[in-house]
């Protein structure tokens, strides 16, 4: 395998790519962004993220396996407990706005 980035530079990009998703989930110019800072291409990351992502996952459940019985959940896994419980709580309020809209718009229709 023809290895043109070096293993450091794939996990500084991966962890990149993370720290932005955390920060704005919706953002779709992410890869492009950080491929044009590195100066990587584009789909290597995408590659890259796919690759690490896939790892971590069986990561987490070979850990998920070991503390099935633990009363203490590990430290990852609370963090990013509290990462989902901020985005359902944002999912939340962007749902009750689109609610009232409805009904706003709901009302004008009717008259």
């Amino acid at each position: 395998m023809n290895k043109r980035y070096s293993d450091e530079l794939r996990e500084r990009a991966v962890a990149l790519v993370d720290e932005r998703r955390i920060r704005n989930p919706r953002d779709r110019t992410i890869f492009r962004v950080i491929a044009d800072e590195l100066a990587v291409g584009e789909q290597s990351l995408r590659l890259w993220v796919k690759q690490f992502d896939k790892a971590r996952v069986g990561a987490s459940e070979k850990k998920r396996k070991l503390h099935t019985h633990s009363d203490q959940p590990p430290e990852h896994v609370e963090a990013e407990l509290e990462i989902l419980r901020k985005k359902i709580e944002k999912l939340q309020a962007e749902n009750d706005v689109l609610k009232r809209a409805f009904v706003v718009f709901s009302s004008e229709w009717s008259e």
